[in-house]
C-alpha cells in the first residue's frame, strides 16, 4: 500500500535535487537533503492522492528542509564555486554555468523563486500554495528575481578588452 502512495516519488527526484541545489547551492548537500526527505515521506501517514498534489508536497517538504539547513548554516548566501576555465566549455555550459552563477549571488528567497518556477517547473498558482502567499506576490517575486539574476549575470559577464588605440 505505501509503495503505492509514494509511485510519484521517482519521477520528482532530479526536480527536487535541482531545486535543493539551487536553494543550497551544494549538491551534495542537495543530496543528502532530497534523500532526508524522501525518508520522510516514506514515513509519512497522511499522503496527498493526487499527482498534482504530492508533487506540491514533495517540494514543500525539501523547501522546509532546505530552509532548515540553511538556518541551521546562518549563511545568507552560499557560493563555494571554484573558478573555472570557461574556454574549454562550449556555449551551453557557459550559459549555464553563468546562470548559476548568477543564481549563487541572488539571496535565498530570489533563489527559491526562480527555483520553484524556472527550474521546477511550478505553476504560479501552485508556488503561491506551497510558499502561501498570493498569486500576485508570487508574480511581483519572480520579477524581481529575474532583475536580480540579469544584474548578476551582466556584472559577471566577461566583456571585450579595450584596444590599446580606445
Amino acid at each position: 500500500m505505501a509503495r503505492d502512495r509514494h509511485a510519484g516519488l521517482t519521477p520528482l527526484l532530479p526536480r527536487l535535487f535541482a531545486f535543493a541545489r539551487t536553494m543550497l547551492g551544494d549538491a551534495d548537500a542537495a543530496h543528502d537533503l532530497v534523500q532526508e526527505a524522501a525518508a520522510r515521506a516514506l514515513g509519512a501517514v497522511r499522503v496527498p492522492d493526487e499527482q498534482a498534489a504530492y508533487r506540491a508536497w514533495m517540494f514543500r517538504i525539501v523547501r522546509n528542509a532546505a530552509l532548515d539547513e540553511i538556518r541551521r548554516r546562518r549563511l545568507p548566501d552560499i557560493d563555494d564555486h571554484a573558478p573555472i576555465d570557461v574556454w574549454r566549455y562550449d556555449d551551453v555550459r557557459i550559459a549555464k554555468i553563468t546562470v548559476e552563477q548568477g543564481l549563487a549571488a541572488l539571496g535565498a528567497p530570489h533563489r527559491e523563486i526562480i527555483s520553484l518556477i524556472d527550474i521546477a517547473g511550478f505553476s504560479y498558482s501552485d508556488a503561491a500554495d506551497l510558499l502561501g502567499v498570493p498569486v500576485g506576490t508570487v508574480m511581483s517575486r519572480l520579477a524581481r528575481a529575474r532583475e536580480a539574476l540579469l544584474a548578476a549575470i551582466d556584472v559577471s559577464a566577461v566583456r571585450p578588452l579595450k584596444s590599446r588605440h580606445g
